[in-house]
């Protein structure tokens, strides 16, 4: 399957979940983040959901890092690139033009301070490429994050065989959280 083919097929899937079914999957791909052990990561970067789109409900995975005195970096679209914004408990947000969720307040850090990295997507191939949404502001961000950085997909969807037109500028994933359970790679 090709990106292309993989972003139109699994887009599809999700605009038939109900808001329901979403936060039902959501919470099980939650349950899953709770069992890995973050003691030495302190920076983790994570996306808002995007609720036009179906998207993972991240808000209790924000709360829950807050709670375990973690710090907080969301992701700010600016051109055709994104800056992190680091953001404080009871942060606000506005939508954008593009329905898009945005941060109000923050204060920008470097790529390179962020320690893990939840990334929004459609699917994972079962090497750990990924299929987002073909934009490219993943990979522009991730090719300034430290090499030892943490890169954790979250999807509704398991990991497929193969995306046929992965290329080397990819950055694949160390893990894939589905609601199914955790994907190493």
């Amino acid at each position: 399957m090709t990106k292309t083919e993989a972003r139109r097929y699994y887009r599809n899937l999700r605009k038939e979940f109900t808001r329901v079914e979403i936060n039902e999957l959501s919470e099980k791909i939650f349950q899953y983040i709770k069992q890995f052990s973050f003691s030495i990561e302190k920076s983790f970067h994570i996306f808002l959901p995007i609720e036009k789109n179906n998207e993972i409900n991240t808000y209790p995975i924000i709360n829950w890092l807050y709670q375990q005195q973690k710090e907080v970096v969301l992701p700010l679209v600016v051109g055709d690139d994104m800056i992190n914004c680091k953001v404080e408990k009871g942060f606000e947000t506005v939508l954008n033009s593009r329905l898009i969720p945005e941060p109000i307040h923050y204060v920008e850090v470097e790529a390179s301070t962020i320690d893990v990295i939840f990334i929004p997507m459609f699917v994972a191939d079962k090497t750990g490429n990924r299929v987002g949404y073909g934009g490219g502001y993943y990979d522009k961000f991730l090719a300034r994050c430290r090499p030892d950085s943490k890169k954790i997909g979250l999807t509704f969807f398991r990991p497929i065989e193969h995306i046929e037109d992965a290329y080397f500028g990819d950055f694949p994933l160390d893990f894939c959280i589905t609601p199914e359970g955790i994907e190493s790679f």
